[in-house]
């Protein structure tokens, strides 16, 4: 079996099944690994990559999907017990054996501090961009095919770049990216074409059919149809668990 790795926040790893599940519907003989984490942001998944490489040795295809450049990491020694008002997430990771918040900070208050002085939005952009390169660059020289996306659009800027900016753009390989259109994202697939496919207004997340759509049509481009029946489950899951909950 091939070895698949996916990494990317919660548009890659939720409480249904996402994109990563249904790779293996187009693609035979592999054995996927999702590492996928709530609230990730680029740092994060641009690091969980290269340790995953340094763990397996045997990778067959990468798959990223990046996250918010917005988003931050608060790195700790310890495992923490804290309440917290944020959708943040705690989780000790033994690889490096420290604790992460992912998402920001889980006091709101230093949270909002942070935001206000120590992040710009352009700073922000121009570091998902070096995240972007440093992955490709590391992959590169490990000889490992990869694909790569974004949860959405607001992840990257195309147009109107400093020129620092627009020198670091120039140096991403783009033909090893998958958008929806031009330059979006699976939020944007998700919205214009299956706005139905959601459990309630509160909760962004895609359900499974419009994840399976998304590997079908935008990743592998495949006339592939699933066996009637598993379509038959995409289809009906949302009424199907609306109904276990009530």
């Amino acid at each position: 079996m091939k070895r698949v790795i996916t990494h990317g926040c919660s548009f890659t790893r939720y409480k249904w099944a996402c994109w990563p599940n249904f790779l293996s519907w187009f693609e035979k003989d592999i054995h996927v690994q999702n590492y996928g984490s709530s609230a990730s942001g680029n740092e994060t998944i641009a690091r969980e990559v290269v340790n995953s490489v340094i763990k397996y040795k045997d990778i067959e295809h990468m798959y990223i999907m990046w996250s918010g450049s917005d988003r931050y990491e608060v790195v700790r020694d310890k495992e923490e017990k804290l309440e917290h008002e944020l959708a943040t997430y705690s989780r000790f990771e033994p690889d490096f054996n420290w604790c992460v918040w992912f998402g920001g900070h889980p006091d709101k208050k230093k949270h909002i501090e942070y935001q206000k002085h120590f992040l710009n939005e352009r700073h922000n952009w121009f570091r998902t961009l070096e995240k972007i390169l440093y992955t490709q660059m590391f992959l590169d020289k490990r000889n490992i095919d990869y694909t790569m996306m974004i949860y959405k659009a607001d992840v990257l800027r195309h147009n109107n770049l400093s020129n620092a900016e627009n020198a670091l753009y120039k140096q991403i390989d783009w033909t090893k990216f998958k958008f929806y259109k031009e330059n979006l994202g699976l939020y944007e697939f998700a919205q214009e074409l299956y706005p139905e496919q959601y459990v309630e207004e509160s909760d962004n997340h895609p359900l499974p059919l419009t994840h399976y759509k998304w590997v079908k049509d935008i990743i592998f481009k495949s006339d592939i149809e699933p066996p009637e029946e598993e379509y038959r489950k995409l289809k009906e899951w949302k009424t199907l668990n609306l109904k276990k909950k009530n």
